[in-house]
Parts: structure tokens; sequence; C-alpha cells
């Protein structure tokens, strides 16, 4: 008799384990277009969206992904309409309504010259005598983001950006050395050979996904990802999602 009750409790158990499992919502995730982090023609959408998706996935949870614009993505987080945004940088101004899981990838971010440019990157200072082509919106590195005094020339893009620059419409441009790479080795190839990045690194910074606060049961669901992300690295699966997207 007491072996059959034993067996029973170990039935409910399994049941309501299973149960809780089928219980965990569908996460909907959003980055911008951004590659190799995030893009529509990427494959799986890119880095930042297959690794969220895969760990969220082997954490129990079903996933949506969609790639969209920024500007789209932050009306729709702050409305609860997505519940995870992916290839971010850490930027303190999006705590108010978004969660940050451990980075899962460090990117470094250099500045970018015509190919024979004497540039040599020393401190954001001493970059006010140059044109910079930004990216509108972007975060690039803290005190170069606050730096009101350089001419910054604000365009659209990456792509756009480098093609500034190749085509002397400005000095200089800066973006994570994986976005430059991408965009000289397979948006514009001609541009490979017109380019070349600034010796030294503007800074290092570690790509995020966060997720909205208002999330139900945010905090398990955080730790579930950062866990989960914790065993992929450890057991190599991280590294061969990040292979199929940068160079090592």
């Amino acid at each position: 008799m007491k072996t059959l009750l034993h067996l029973v409790m170990l039935a409910v158990l399994f049941a309501t384990s299973v149960h809780a499992s089928d219980d965990k919502p569908t996460i909907r995730v959003v980055a911008d277009e951004w590659p190799p982090f995030s893009g529509v023609d990427l494959p799986n959408n890119g880095l930042s969206i297959h690794v969220i998706s895969a760990v969220f996935e082997r954490a129990g949870y079903a996933v949506e992904s969609d790639v969209l614009p920024w500007a789209r993505i932050m009306d729709g987080a702050r409305r609860s309409e997505f519940d995870v945004v992916g290839s971010l940088f850490y930027d303190p101004s999006l705590t108010e309504f978004l969660d940050y899981g451990d980075p899962f990838y460090t990117t470094n971010v250099q500045l970018v010259q015509r190919v024979g440019g004497d540039h040599v990157f020393t401190s954001v200072s001493e970059l006010q005598p140059y044109s910079i082509a930004v990216g509108d919106g972007f975060l690039y590195e803290d005190e170069f983001d606050r730096a009101d005094y350089l001419n910054k020339v604000t365009v659209t893009t990456t792509l756009q950006a480098l093609r500034m620059v190749a085509f002397e419409r400005a000095d200089l441009t800066l973006d994570s050395v994986d976005v430059v790479n991408y965009a000289t080795d397979t948006l514009d190839p001609d541009l490979s050979g017109r380019l070349e990045f600034v010796p030294g690194v503007l800074t290092s910074q570690d790509i995020h996904m966060a997720m909205r606060t208002d999330f139900p049961n945010l905090e398990q669901t955080l730790d579930d990802f950062n866990a989960t992300l914790r065993e992929m690295r450890s057991d190599g699966s991280l590294a061969e999602i990040l292979a199929q997207h940068v160079k090592p």
C-alpha cells in the first residue's frame, strides 16, 4: 500500500511539472535591423534573436520573433506589446521599462577611416577636429555619446555611414567591429578595399536582451534565461550558435 501511494504521488508530481511547463507563456522577441546581430535576411534572424530564442526554448518556453524598426520596438515595449528586446547594449534609460538579462556576446567598438588614413584613437576629446558619421539614436560609448562638442553627422544606417567615409563625405565613423565587417564583407564588398579600422578600441560592449518589467513572473523568467544561458555557455552550444553568425 505504501509503495502504491508513493507511485501515485510521483505521478501527480510529474503531471504537475508537465502542466507547469505547458503553462509557460509564449515570449515575443523583437530586435531592430542591425546585422549580424539581427536582420530579416539573416539565418534565424541573426545572432541575437537566434541565441535568445534557443535559450528560452531550451528553458521550456515557446518563442515568436520579429525584426522591426527601432521606434516601433520602443513603442511596443512600452505598451507591453513585445516581451523581449534583443541586440542591446546596456542603456540605463531603458531600465525604466525593461530588465536586462545576462550578456551573451561581447563586441569591440572601433572607429573606421579611409585606407591610408593616419588616425589613431587615444581619447574622445581628440576627435573634435573631424566629422564623424553616426547612426540616428545609436549608442556607442558613454563619453562619446555625450560629447555634443563633436562634429557628428547623423545618418540612418551603418552602411550609409561607411559609404560617407569611403567617399570623403565624412572623416570617420564607428560601430561594432562585427557590424562593420558584415557590411564590408556582405552588404557592399567594394567598401572593404576603401576602409580600415583606426588603431585603438573605443570600448567593448556586451550584447544583451531585456524583458519588459511587467512581464508575468518576470524574476523567474529571467532566472530561467540566465541559468540556461550559463548551461549553454558551459556545454559549448552557445559557441556553436555564435560561430554561425560572426567571425571567430
